[in-house]
């Protein structure tokens, strides 16, 4: 999915808005909201002994990343929505 919205067929440009959104939640709900939920228990835990800064700090670094691949394919399937709204509007002439 490397090639440009516009340089895409329409019809494809659903297919693979579509494809993206689903990614998309299955990524929020397999593995972001995971690891929020993660970072939030950890954070609440105010003994060192339990949590200590390295766990906290893995707990942050797995959000992050998970957080940067949420917001990769965020920014992908806004780019091919753009693409479909204005190729729609062309078309019917808006």
């Amino acid at each position: 999915m490397d090639d440009q919205p516009q340089n895409v067929p329409l019809v494809e440009r659903f297919h693979r808005a579509e494809h993206l959104a689903r990614d998309l939640s299955e990524h929020l709900q397999q593995s972001l909201l995971p690891k929020i939920s993660a970072l939030r228990h950890a954070a609440k835990v105010h003994d060192v002994s339990a949590v200590s800064d390295q766990e906290m700090l893995d707990h942050m670094t797995a959000f992050t990343e998970a957080e940067a691949f949420a917001s990769g394919i965020h920014d992908k399937l806004r780019a091919y929505l753009l693409s479909i709204e204005q190729e729609t509007r062309r078309i019917l002439n808006f």
